[in-house]
């Protein structure tokens, strides 16, 4: 194996189009790892301590494409090489795109637009979304790991401005129909969101969509953005433009727990709202919730419940009971040794909402990220007893996409888990966005199939659960990816938090066996 590099001085690719471009990269024949991106010091910094090094790069400029790969020979990275620039959007788009020298150059050519997408490394983001800002434009801003005292200056700015900033690190936004960054397909309808979790969001807007009914507006604030740092910009700033919304009805609110400055603010802006609210503030008292006016919700099912209940429409869900006898029939299948769940997720906000599920029923689970600090894994690749990993995180995702985009990330532990004999359970979340992979679950499903038949050998059987957050409207079809799962064997639930509770049923069910 050698390490191989191409640079092309002055072309310069936003981090949305290097993401995608570094999943295809790792999916290429003879490619062993590698990374797609633009040479900023950070980027090289992930380069060269993950291992890979070339004195190639000591030329580089924030302004190059980077290239880097290792691979089993030249004509394999050439070929990898050549698929990289060929997803590329100015590579591939059917229409012709106009490129511009800076913001103030397209609005003067283009006086209409009214919004600007930053997706730059985050250290530039800053300066960009000051320069949107003063051209009049709301921004939506990807970019992250941008220091919250910027992200504060930069919302400071909008509000003085009138503009939205969603964002930095904003992943999910749909304006006037529009989806935006990485936001599932949506239909219309008469609910508003704003939302501190891009999973949030789009769960919520996803049953929406699912029961017949739709959404206004989605408006990402970042994940950072109700911290006592930040203040709560957006989050209020979302409230107001929610409620100026002809097309808004109603306003859903999603957030972990608002910081102890920022939750009173937004609980007296909830009791000047003219339209109804349900507000899921996670941890948060619910008579305090209540006290504002609002609707209160208590996970990310019941804030889409509680919604639907506002246009009386019923939208039936597995209860607890009928998930209690689904697992009784499955605990019959397993051999005495068997007693574990092992859950693989492909982000925080999931793999958070399943392990506070799992915890009342089975106790410890370990974790890259856990609930508790003694229950943190020593390392991420080892699980032990009843573990989830969250494959978002920066151990498995340094210098390369988010597993939504690069299922590749998770896909090995598929086969890992399963050779545990002590493992009955793995559960599975897939997330389905327009720049990620267009067949999520059809990348897995030899793999799943193989563990299976290997696990039959061996006289065990292991149970694959899985949940699929999406849509029918996005490109790869929630519907099909399901119907995919299904016919392979696994069980496949509505909800995340619902595949969560058949699993830790099924473990405590053994456990009490």
């Amino acid at each position: 194996m050698s390490v191989f590099v191409k640079i092309e001085k002055g072309k310069y690719i936003d981090s949305l189009e290097t993401l995608y471009a570094s999943s295809v990269l790792a999916e290429q024949n003879g490619i062993v790892s590698g990374y797609v991106g633009v040479g900023t010091h950070a980027f090289l910094d992930t380069v060269r301590s993950s291992g890979l090094d070339s004195p190639d790069l000591d030329s580089v400029t924030g302004n190059d494409l980077v290239i880097i790969a290792e691979s089993t020979n030249q004509a394999a990275f050439d070929a990898a090489a050549r698929a990289v620039f060929a997803s590329f959007q100015s590579e591939t788009s059917a229409q012709a795109e106009e490129s511009f020298v800076s913001i103030k150059a397209a609005v003067q050519k283009h006086p209409e637009i009214n919004l600007c997408s930053v997706s730059v490394p985050g250290e530039y983001a800053y300066g960009e979304v000051k320069k949107a800002l003063n051209a009049g434009l709301h921004c939506v801003v990807f970019s992250n790991n941008v220091p919250l005292e910027q992200e504060r200056e930069m919302k400071l700015l909008a509000r003085e401005k009138g503009l939205l900033c969603m964002g930095p690190d904003c992943g999910v936004a749909n304006i006037n129909g529009a989806a935006l960054v990485l936001s599932s397909i949506n239909n219309r309808g008469p609910f508003g969101i704003v939302g501190a979790s891009g999973t949030g969001i789009q769960h919520v807007a996803a049953i929406l969509h699912e029961a017949g009914t739709g959404v206004s507006q989605t408006i990402g604030t970042g994940g950072n953005d109700c911290k006592d740092a930040v203040g709560g910009i957006m989050m209020l700033m979302g409230i107001d433009a929610l409620e100026a919304d002809p097309e808004t009805k109603y306003i859903a609110l999603i957030s972990r727990k608002p910081g102890d400055t920022v939750l009173p603010k937004l609980l007296e802006r909830i009791k000047t709202c003219r339209k109804p609210v349900v507000a899921l503030f996670m941890g948060c008292d619910r008579k305090a919730i209540e006290a504002s006016g609002a609707i209160y919700a208590s996970s990310l099912d019941d804030c889409a419940i509680q919604c639907l209940k506002l246009i009386g429409v019923d939208y039936p869900l597995t209860t607890e009971e009928e998930l209690t006898a689904l697992a009784a029939e499955e605990v019959k299948k397993y051999a005495p040794e068997q007693k574990y769940l092992r859950g693989l997720y492909t982000g925080g906000t999931y793999m958070d909402e399943a392990a506070n599920a799992m915890i009342p029923r089975i106790g410890t689970i370990y974790s890259n990220c856990p609930i508790r600090s003694d229950w943190k894994l020593e390392d991420s690749y080892v699980s032990r007893e009843n573990a989830c990993v969250d494959y978002g995180e920066e151990e498995f995702t340094l210098g390369r996409p988010h597993p939504a985009i690069d299922p590749g990330i998770r896909k090995p532990a598929i086969l890992k888990e399963a050779m545990d004999p002590e493992v009955a359970v793995i559960i599975l979340d897939f997330i389905l966005t327009p720049p990620g992979h267009m067949d999520p679950t059809g990348f897995v499903i030899d793999d799943i199939k193989m563990a299976q038949q290997m696990a039959e050998a061996e006289g065990r059987h292991i149970t694959f659960i899985a949940s699929v957050l999406g849509t029918t409207a996005d490109f790869q079809d929630k519907h099909k990816q399901e119907r995919q799962l299904r016919e392979a064997g696994v069980i496949v639930c509505q909800t995340n938090y619902r595949a969560a509770v058949l699993a830790s049923e099924i473990i405590r069910q053994i456990k009490e066996g």
